[in-house]
């Protein structure tokens, strides 16, 4: 990721937080969430959908889909700011085993359908490598702009470099998602084995010019969720930014992909 355009994603991010503001910010271990579950007059519980940040990022990155009526209307949703991501000052948590502890968040599904996993970004093998981990809870996935190749995934020159500027020059954004990337390779090879587990319905949107994440990292997960039922969306001409750009598109394909006639109750036992 340049530089630049990292700035630009956390400036966008950070712009939304006032608009957010009457959302309750909730704390559970080393995350914070914000949380919208609006009742039903039936009294039915609706399908969990977790949103999990790029590097950098907060919660607020999904703030359109979580101000989205439809959205309301069908879902419980939750959006998290990654461990390591509260404050500047945090220490990064570059262990996607440690970013991908989401099982307490996983249990507040009340649905019984198992909850969905949104990732944008590195957010992408967070949510893989916490389908990986807890696949019983775990109803489908939807990759946003993802990485996940070894080969398209690892640091680049700007990212070496950035190892020795000291954090006054660099910031703390760009200091702390420069953390998180340059360990990123190994566990990604790591997980290659364990894609083939994966049987839950996916969503995949990628834009062709996406000068950040590879877009051929999209035919990487696409030839290794081989058990899975996959749905790929590239959109031609957009680049990393696809997850704000074409949010009324991805929301409509994820209802219709992970609606309840189209997929069924799950069996919620740990794995």
């Amino acid at each position: 990721m340049s530089p630049q355009s990292l700035l630009s994603q956390q400036d966008l991010a950070s712009s939304s937080f006032a608009a957010m503001a009457n959302l309750q910010v909730k704390s559970l271990g080393s995350i914070d969430y914000v949380e919208i579950d609006r009742p039903e007059a039936s009294g039915e519980a609706k399908q969990l959908i977790i949103f999990v940040h790029g590097t950098p990022g907060s919660y607020s990155a999904f703030r359109s889909y979580l101000n989205d009526p439809v959205m309301q209307e069908r879902f419980h949703m939750i959006s998290v700011t990654r461990p390591g991501w509260r404050s500047g000052e945090d220490a990064k948590v570059p262990s996607l085993d440690a970013q991908a502890a989401l099982r307490p968040l996983l249990d507040m599904d009340r649905s019984g359908r198992g909850a969905l996993l949104m990732g944008h970004s590195y957010g992408g093998p967070v949510i893989a490598r916490t389908a990986m981990n807890y696949s019983g809870l775990v109803a489908g996935l939807i990759f946003v702009a993802t990485t996940g190749d070894t080969k398209l995934s690892g640091p680049r020159w700007y990212n070496r470099f950035a190892l020795l500027l000291p954090r006054f020059v660099l910031g703390a954004s760009l200091k702390g998602a420069n953390a998180e990337i340059m360990p990123l390779r190994p566990q990604l090879e790591a997980m290659r084995p364990l894609w083939k587990n994966l049987t839950m319905p996916v969503l995949i949107v990628q834009g062709d010019r996406d000068r950040l994440v590879h877009p051929d990292n999209a035919q990487f997960m696409r030839a290794e969720l081989v058990n899975a039922d996959v749905r790929y969306l590239p959109r031609e001409g957009l680049g990393h930014f696809v997850l704000w750009e074409e949010a009324e598109l991805i929301r409509d394909n994820l209802i219709e992909l992970f609606s309840a006639d189209s997929a069924g109750a799950i069996h919620t036992s740990a794995q």
